[in-house]
């Protein structure tokens, strides 16, 4: 069944009472400012929420989430800002794409729900920043790429690092050549990750959770705050890879210049976390491209780094037969191969400052680009398809995973081969009413 979204407004609107929206006067032009609506209020809604507020000529106008007490919190943070932002709140987020004084919408929502808002902005004409991962399937991938193509919008996927300066250099020192000949790329997230969910009991939804809306197109299933730990499960994410391991991959394909593997293995389990949740906490997953290897390690239970030197629990590193280039969110160092001594070593902004997160020389900046593009009516740099592209390479890790299987992968059909239970997860059975609609 195919849903429009004005059919899916209605029909939610027996359901849930929605506070009528006032709409503000005439819509500014975009190159005097950008107003801009939030679909969720969530943790890293309110990490980004000071960078576009940072800009004098970005507003809020709108905020929405099924959680009202985030709302509520949202709504304190924005107050805060330099520029004092006093959004109209909302329940639905649908509400807030029939407004005419939107231009953008910023989609920070769990990952499960990136793709619905998304297609429906782009029907409404609105321009969209959704966060990492794009998707939450490779087929809901495909409708988001193809809808923003076909309405025109530009949008942008929350990948802070692709606006980072020393990864940029990274990415010009791979194809130069310096490094030589590279065969093999690793990437890794190494940091004990405690107990993540634990295991308590269902309970009643808090006051203010709107369950059945947060699940959506998700399995209906009793409330347990251990499921508001959303990115650990496989129903409203993808675990570590979709959750770290995209931004690692991301700029991975990017500077190898290519996007598409030919085969995907994953191993690994839950050996060391005992709690309700479903995604592993040790992974080994490879990814064969034309002539070279891509690799994850990814190990949720105890700090010790591969590369001594680099002592943050994230990074990658591109070994060629000449050198090998070490990366990571405060820099990057060179090895020489036939001297095996570092020869240079760049440090980079902190990627993230709790005082003033606009200090970062990636978050903050990106967000910038995003404005700078609407404002200029100019397509986004980082192409969506890209994008897509790069966690279609996490989907078909999970994919392996789960399976325990090796994926052989078409990337110009966008199918598996030869394995019908791989093949069936490229989608996900969705509840009634919360049907992907047709692009």
């Amino acid at each position: 069944m195919q849903t429009s979204r004005r059919q899916f407004l209605r029909r939610a609107t027996a359901a849930v009472v929605v506070s009528p929206l006032i709409i503000t006067s005439a819509r500014s032009a975009p190159s005097e400012r950008v107003r801009i609506a939030y679909i969720s209020c969530g943790g890293r809604a309110k990490q980004i929420m000071p960078m576009f507020g940072s800009h004098p000529d970005c507003e809020v106008v709108a905020i929405s989430d099924v959680n009202e007490p985030r709302m509520e919190q949202a709504m304190d943070l924005l107050s805060k800002l330099p520029k004092p932002q006093t959004p109209e709140r909302v329940l639905d987020y649908r509400r807030i794409l029939d407004r005419k004084d939107v231009d953008a919408v910023v989609i920070a929502t769990t990952q499960h729900w990136h793709g619905l808002p998304h297609i429906y902005a782009a029907q409404a004409k609105k321009h969209i920043f959704v966060e990492k991962p794009l998707s939450h399937t490779v087929v809901e991938g495909r409708a988001m790429v193809q809808a923003s193509k076909k309405f025109g919008v530009i949008s942008l996927m929350g990948t802070q690092q692709r606006s980072g300066p020393h990864y940029q250099k990274v990415c010009e020192i791979v194809q130069s050549g310096r490094l030589g000949k590279i065969a093999l790329v690793e990437c890794w997230n190494y940091h004990n990750t405690g107990k993540r969910t634990g295991r308590p009991a269902d309970a009643a939804p808090p006051k203010g959770l709107h369950w059945d809306l947060w699940l959506g197109p998700a399995p209906t299933v009793a409330y347990n705050p251990a499921r508001m730990d959303n990115s650990w499960w496989f129903d409203y994410g993808g675990g570590m890879m979709t959750n770290w391991a995209i931004h690692h991959i991301d700029a991975i394909l990017w500077a190898m210049n290519e996007y598409s593997p030919k085969s995907v293995t994953c191993s690994g389990g839950k050996f060391y976390v005992d709690d309700l949740a479903d995604t592993p906490d040790t992974i080994e997953a490879s990814w064969v491209f034309s002539n070279w290897l891509m690799q994850y390690h990814y190990r949720g239970f105890d700090n010790f780094h591969s590369f001594q030197s680099r002592p943050n629990h994230h990074g990658f590193a591109f070994h060629g037969n000449k050198a090998c280039l070490i990366v990571d969110r405060f820099g990057y160092e060179i090895w020489d191969d036939s001297t095996r001594q570092m020869v240079e070593k760049v440090h980079a902004t902190p990627y993230f400052d709790q005082k003033d997160s606009t200090k970062s020389d990636q978050d903050g900046p990106y967000q910038r680009m995003f404005i700078d593009c609407v404002k200029q009516n100019k397509s986004a740099p980082v192409d969506l398809e890209h994008s897509h592209k790069a966690t279609v390479c996490c989907h078909l890790a999970n994919i392996a995973y789960v399976t325990r299987s090796t994926v052989e992968w078409n990337a110009a059909a966008e199918t598996i081969a030869n394995n019908p239970a791989a093949s069936a997860m490229l989608s996900r059975p969705r509840r009634k009413g919360y049907e992907l609609p047709q692009v």
